[in-house]
């Protein structure tokens, strides 16, 4: 029995091999059509396979900020910085919103890249009680490199997936369809799961 549960436990390596070429979500479908037939969940699958492609792009993205010499939330930060336009500064408020994390993650971000010398704090021209956070030449330098290396691996993903630039423009279409209809829906409440009609079972 011990040496029957062993075989059922995939290698680690066997694990990653198999979500990076996307069986794992076929399985994962093929395995929900058969034990829940009534049940659409084919958008779950592909939910699935999109949380599966983020998280490649993440550990790119690791790579890549590894290889500035900061941590990816580091790089995120002085790109929000670079992408602003001279002087490349914003106000931590701006920060934390368009980086989509708390004021003290903001301010914790802050302080260790100023130290390493990647950003500076100046006082805003229009409220002398008010800071703003700028890049360094350091910084303008690092977040350049390291949005090339972004745009050069992406360049390859899509070279390599053979997705064309209207079918690109077809997933953007839907990614923002779903973003939009999460925002709607309420917290707390959901609705209730409805099952396929026999003819949308019968055409599967």
């Amino acid at each position: 029995m011990a040496g029957s549960s062993a075989r059922r436990i995939l290698s680690k390596a066997a694990a990653v091999k198999l979500i990076e070429s996307g069986s794992i979500y076929d399985t994962i479908e093929a395995a929900w059509a058969v034990q829940r037939p009534e049940l659409d969940l084919e958008l779950v699958c592909t939910l699935l396979r999109l949380d599966g492609v983020n998280q490649q792009q993440k550990s790119r993205g690791e790579e890549i900020s590894r290889a500035v010499g900061l941590s990816l939330s580091d790089l995120y930060l002085l790109l929000a910085l670079r992408r602003s336009g001279k002087p490349y500064e914003m106000r931590p408020t701006d920060l934390f919103r368009a980086l989509l994390v708390t004021s003290a993650a903001v301010t914790k971000r802050v302080a260790k890249l100023q130290d390493e010398g990647f950003i500076l704090r100046v006082s805003a021209s229009d409220d002398g009680r008010s800071e703003l956070v700028r890049l360094t030449a350091k910084g303008l330098a690092t977040a350049d490199r390291g949005i090339a290396e972004i745009a050069r691996d992406v360049a390859y993903t899509k070279a390599e997936s053979g997705l064309t630039r209207a079918e690109l423009a077809v997933l953007d279409h839907c990614l923002r369809k779903l973003l939009l209809a999460g925002a709607k829906k309420p917290s707390g409440r959901r609705p209730r799961a409805k099952g396929r009609s026999v003819s949308d079972r019968s055409g599967r």
